[in-house]
């Protein structure tokens, strides 16, 4: 219990204090902790830190389940953290399907996304905007051709592909935003083409294309 102490002691001497917002303003400590998985070291790397507050360590849930062979997204407008994990009888286009909505996020960088969802399909540079516009075509058939930068609804209607991401990327080289295009099953069994998007404040939205 004593080195436990002393190790919480010397880790709240080398962190800088920081302030989260909960329900209520707390004061919190960054903690300098170690992580291990199943007896396998992982780094919590720069885009993740663990908190230390009244002898309790609090561990980013993303970075948790990810290890775990899991994926975590927060809906801001339904206040709802959701934990999901990997499935397993699934197809390659369908994994990066969940990958989109379960491991990719905002601010990460390029190696970061390449990481989770290989080479884009096409790349792009707006003009307009100086806004750089990465695009994945999942399930594509071998022979599918499209230079767009609007979604191929039709082309996901027929069958040439299962889904496509538009990732766009802000000045500093981060995700600012993204929206995935893909077939939705409903209840009765007919399909639609619907999107699901992530806006640059953290919402998220989805909508079913006409």
């Amino acid at each position: 219990m004593k080195k436990f102490i002393m190790g919480l002691v010397c880790g709240a001497a080398l962190a800088t204090s920081a302030t989260i917002n909960a329900s209520s303003e707390i004061q919190a400590l960054l903690f300098p902790v170690k992580f291990q998985f199943n007896g396998a070291s992982k780094e919590l790397g720069s885009r993740f830190s663990a908190l230390n507050y009244e002898g309790h360590t609090y561990v980013p849930l993303r970075f948790v389940a990810e290890n775990l062979g899991a994926g975590a997204v927060y809906d801001a407008k339904a206040g709802m953290v959701s934990v999901v994990s990997e499935p397993k009888d699934a197809d390659e286009a369908q994994h990066k399907i969940w990958a989109v909505k379960y491991r990719l996020e905002r601010g990460m960088d390029q190696k970061e996304v390449k990481a989770v969802l290989g080479d884009p399909s096409f790349m792009t540079l707006i003009e307009s905007s100086k806004q750089q516009v990465w695009r994945y075509d999942f399930g594509a058939q071998a022979d599918y051709l499209y230079g767009g930068l609007n979604a191929d609804v039709e082309g996901i209607r027929r069958g040439d592909l299962e889904a496509q991401l538009f990732i766009n990327w802000n000045s500093s080289g981060q995700v600012d935003r993204y929206e995935l295009w893909s077939t939705a099953v409903s209840g009765n069994g007919t399909g639609s083409v619907s999107s699901y998007i992530v806006y640059p404040d953290g919402s998220i939205g989805d909508s079913a294309a006409d």
